[in-house]
């Protein structure tokens, strides 16, 4: 999924204290749908620099949304 914007803007971030200028039309992606094992994905985020912080799935373990952050 992907948000584009209208106009030529500026974002504010306050929680990471940065700002983020947009161009008219400019878009961002904001959801990536992939398979991925759990262990696949740790190895993944580990070659770009990153950890697994937290996991979240269903009770049977079909669908998971993970967190990550700098390593």
């Amino acid at each position: 999924m992907r948000l584009r914007a209208r106009a030529a803007h500026t974002s504010h971030i306050g929680a990471l204290g940065m700002d983020v200028a947009f161009e008219r039309d400019e878009e961002i992606r904001t959801e990536l749908s992939c398979k991925f094992t759990r262990r696949k994905l740790i190895r993944e985020y580990a070659a770009a620099g990153l950890e697994l912080l937290e996991w979240y799935t269903d009770e049977e373990g079909r669908f998971a949304l993970s967190l990550a952050g700098i390593a």
